[in-house]
């Protein structure tokens, strides 16, 4: 079976918690979207969060950064495109994108 990729959706609001915390919604909220299990959810944020850390961007201290890789080496980029782009978005900002996903 082939793997499910995550949605735009979904990568906007992983990026969310990666860089603000779980205190608006959390991977529970991400999960009911796609129907995907928390425990992968968890993991993107933490991958996103890994990604942030190494080109020099502040993450929330609740969530861990895991890239699945050795120190001194550089994770996979996957979906960078998109969580590059919300670092330009201030809290509010980012939280209003999220807001309009979580409420289709």
């Amino acid at each position: 079976m082939a793997r499910k990729l995550f949605t735009k959706e979904e990568v906007v609001l992983c990026t969310y918690i990666a860089r603000f915390g779980r205190s608006q919604f959390n991977e529970s909220d991400i999960s009911n979207l796609e129907k995907r299990s928390v425990s992968s959810i968890k993991m993107k944020v933490s991958n996103i969060a890994a990604m942030l850390k190494e080109e020099g961007f502040e993450i929330n201290e609740e969530v861990s950064s895991l890239s699945g890789k050795p120190p001194g080496q550089k994770g996979r980029r996957t979906n960078w495109g998109i969580v590059s782009r919300l670092n330009d978005y201030s809290k509010n900002e980012h939280l209003n994108e999220c807001e309009k996903i979580l409420s289709c």
